[in-house]
């Protein structure tokens, strides 16, 4: 049985919940959660969960994901390893490594390119699933290489091309390598004035608390913005900026955010969602499609 399997991996916990894993504090419960300081047992791992049909969750921070339902099933795994290793002109960062601290750390070492990363609240890994950018950079514009491991087990080094990159897609996310557990990334950076990269930094930082709600729980931008055009806008076009069903909220600062005000449940923000895209669809006959991640039943 895959359950008294799993129960006899160290560091394996039950019944976690999933609130504390999101930013959004909402979620009920991982029917089986493991934290890893290291990718290596999931090649071990991996094989068995697949033979035995056990779904998998890999799990970042959080800041874009959506839990439904009371129990999630199978196996959620977090990589908490946060190694890095700056390199003359690359970067090679575990996947569990936060974005701004990213940018932060190859600031300190005097390396650009990477500014971009203060304003992506995500893991690397995340950030890689989903070609995650801001202001500009896309994580398509600065990555060279992806080590994952497939279900089967095997290690694989994908070039940025591999990848097949698209508007908020990967091949991890809708592609070949979908069920694939992205561990570590390389990036490009260029030698750079410490001083002249921080204060790029600063001004991504400014823009963001300047236009986003982040001081409200969020789940960052709910659509992606259609071609030529803006969800945000569209959004608040249809008349819904501060649309509000239970604790659930259209922000008044970006219309492209949901924000929790306190006691919002999944529901809530299932039903403003569909109040988006519906008044969206009817107003401009634009379908946006979610930006956010929605795990679970």
């Amino acid at each position: 049985m895959a359950e008294s399997w799993l129960r006899s991996i160290p560091g394996i916990r039950e019944r976690e919940p999933l609130a504390r894993h999101s930013w959004y504090g909402i979620g009920g419960t991982a029917e089986f959660f493991l934290e890893l300081e290291s990718e290596v047992p999931l090649a071990r791992i991996l094989p068995r969960l697949a033979a035995d049909a056990t779904p998998v969750f890999a799990l970042g921070l959080g800041t874009n994901t959506l839990f439904l339902g009371p129990r999630l099933a199978g196996l959620t795994i977090r990589l908490a390893s946060e190694a890095i290793q700056i390199d003359g002109e690359t970067v090679a960062v575990a996947a569990g490594y936060p974005m701004p601290r990213l940018a932060a750390e190859t600031a300190k070492a005097g390396r650009a390119g990477l500014e971009f990363g203060a304003g992506v609240p995500g893991t690397v890994g995340g950030s890689v699933f989903g070609n995650a950018g801001a202001f500009g950079t896309d994580v398509k514009d600065c990555l060279i290489s992806v080590e994952a491991i497939d279900p089967a087990g095997n290690v694989h080094q994908l070039g940025a091309a591999d990848c097949q990159f698209a508007y908020r897609d990967s091949a991890f996310k809708s592609g070949p390598a979908r069920g694939w557990v992205i561990t570590r990334a390389t990036f490009s950076v260029q030698p750079g004035d410490p001083a002249a990269i921080r204060e790029r930094i600063k001004q991504v930082q400014k823009h963001r608390r300047d236009t986003q709600p982040i001081d409200q729980r969020s789940l960052g931008s709910t659509f992606k913005n259609p071609p030529g055009d803006s969800a945000g806008r569209l959004i608040e076009a249809a008349g819904l900026k501060g649309r509000r069903i239970g604790g659930a909220q259209v922000s008044p600062k970006h219309a492209n955010f949901i924000v929790n005000l306190g006691g919002a449940t999944a529901d809530d923000v299932i039903a403003l969602v569909a109040e988006m895209r519906d008044a969206v669809r009817q107003r401009f006959g634009i379908e946006l499609e979610p930006e956010i991640r929605i795990v679970g039943q």
